[in-house]
């Protein structure tokens, strides 16, 4: 009977758009850091260190994505618009 009192109140908390989508970052940014968690530890057991470093490189910049992402907007807005002189 507990996990259906979770779900009810998980879905009480989610009124707005705004509120389902923080909740759906947290879900992909758990199951993200699992899914790398599991690469990386495949490429350091096999010693493809070169392929580790990649994989953690995407990761910042992915999970900065998923976990930030009016951060990285507004950042890449200003990249932008120092590069096309706006």
């Amino acid at each position: 009977m507990e996990p259906a009192n979770h779900l009810v109140e998980l879905a009480a908390g989610l009124t707005n758009g705004s509120q389902l989508k923080d909740w759906i970052l947290v879900v992909v940014g758990n199951l993200f850091a699992a899914f790398l968690a599991i690469r990386a530890l495949g490429h350091f057991v096999k010693k493809e260190w070169g392929e580790m470093v990649t994989l953690v490189v995407a990761a910042v910049f992915v999970g900065a994505i998923v976990w930030a992402p009016d951060t990285v907007q507004s950042f890449l807005t200003g990249v932008w618009n120092k590069v096309s002189g706006a």
